[in-house]
């Protein structure tokens, strides 16, 4: 049996602001599209290539006076191992497509969690993709787990 190319060790939430805006109100024909911004960062040891850190970051980004119903600011941190069958030269692009996908995803359920009790009613992050391969920068140290 084949073994799972990428496996979850664990994550969790290190930031989480969730600001409902009290004077808030849907206008008729308003643009509800928020400007949503993430960002990917991580890395693993160099002697141990096959555990991964993930960080991803979701915010709004709206214009100053933009009538928005949640001002959203989250981390969530994630721990991979990749599978001794993936080429070392595929992981990071894997560890980026996919990883960042699962904390996305965790990202969008907890955020509807939190915003299901808000005054303006459940939000939804929309739907994205990682496949952009990482840019190559500075090695960032794996945090034990």
């Amino acid at each position: 049996m084949n073994s799972l190319p990428l496996v979850v060790e664990k994550h969790f939430f290190t930031k989480v602001i969730v600001e409902a805006n009290p004077t808030y109100k849907l206008e008729k024909d308003e643009d509800q599209r928020l400007g949503i911004r993430t960002v990917v960062r991580g890395g693993s040891p160099k002697d141990d290539p096959r555990r991964w850190r993930l960080i991803l970051t979701v915010r709004t980004e709206a214009p100053e006076k933009a009538k928005i119903p949640y001002k959203i600011n989250l981390e969530c941190v994630g721990f991979f191992t990749v599978s001794p069958e993936v080429e070392e030269k595929k992981i990071p692009s894997l560890v980026h497509a996919n990883g960042a996908a699962i904390l996305y995803s965790s990202t969008r359920e907890f955020l509807l969690l939190i915003t299901g009790r808000g005054p303006w009613g459940g939000f939804y992050l929309p739907t994205t993709n990682f496949l952009e391969p990482p840019k190559p920068k500075k090695e960032e140290h794996l945090v034990s787990t």
